[in-house]
């Protein structure tokens, strides 16, 4: 099983030194595909500074110090993406994986008002057996649920428990966060939506005055209430 790989080949959102060393690790299969996450490894030794070497994080994971979305993790090669939480028990602090304007998964200190909240956005719901309904989220989660519920959504989740709180809806007014393109790393307020009948992404538009595809707006809260970036970035 392979490792560890170039730095050079790394992903595009892994923000790391390419050329200051030789080698990188590589993401073990999990809920993130490897082209969307950072493997923690490099979160706890390049984002973080928490160690040097590789034995002094593997040593930080096997001691239980490190949590993520609010469950104790030791694999260092498990990958992390957009809107996981990372927190560092000795510290208690929590950080937000978040995209950065040139597309690259950063750490956002996060504030004890959110430490305990995941952001799930639906990106499939479908019947299964005896007619239950199964939602699919963008961080390759499943669950069984009834909730109202469709493609696009985003439902507040309580960690570590997983307990479903708020549904934010896709819909003029909403507060958003900007996953791709050109605009990406940037909040917006959703002004209006172009669904299209063919197969291709529904299109928004924003009060900032830019459009973009459906599949790059997460949103994370009404105009009265939002998800607040406040905190500094550690990456």
């Amino acid at each position: 099983m392979i490792t560890r790989t170039k730095r050079q080949m790394l992903p595009r959102v892994v923000k790391v030194a390419r050329k200051e060393y030789f080698w990188g690790a590589s993401t073990r299969p999990g809920r993130h595909s490897t082209e969307s996450s950072v493997p923690l490894l490099h979160v706890l030794r390049d984002y973080l500074h928490l160690g040097d070497k590789e034995r002094e994080i593997t040593r930080i994971l096997n001691s239980g110090f490190v949590l993520v979305d609010g469950k104790k993790v030791k694999d260092r090669r498990i990958g992390v993406g957009f809107m996981d939480l990372v927190t560092i028990v000795p510290t208690a602090q929590s950080y937000r994986v978040l995209y950065d304007r040139r597309g690259r998964l950063v750490l956002r200190n996060e504030s004890e008002k959110f430490a305990g909240v995941k952001y799930l956005r639906v990106r499939n719901k479908r019947t299964i057996s005896d007619g239950k309904i199964q939602l699919s989220f963008h961080d390759g989660q499943n669950t069984i649920s009834d909730a109202d519920l469709t493609p696009g959504d985003v439902v507040t989740v309580k960690l570590p428990e997983k307990k479903f709180q708020e549904i934010l809806k896709m819909q003029p007014g909403s507060r958003v966060f900007i996953t791709g393109g050109s605009h990406v790393g940037e909040t917006a307020t959703v002004k209006k939506i172009e669904v299209k009948k063919s197969s291709s992404a529904n299109l928004v538009e924003m009060e900032e005055g830019f459009e973009t595809i459906s599949d790059y707006v997460f949103v994370i809260g009404s105009s009265k209430s939002f998800y607040e970036l406040a905190g500094k970035v550690v990456s």
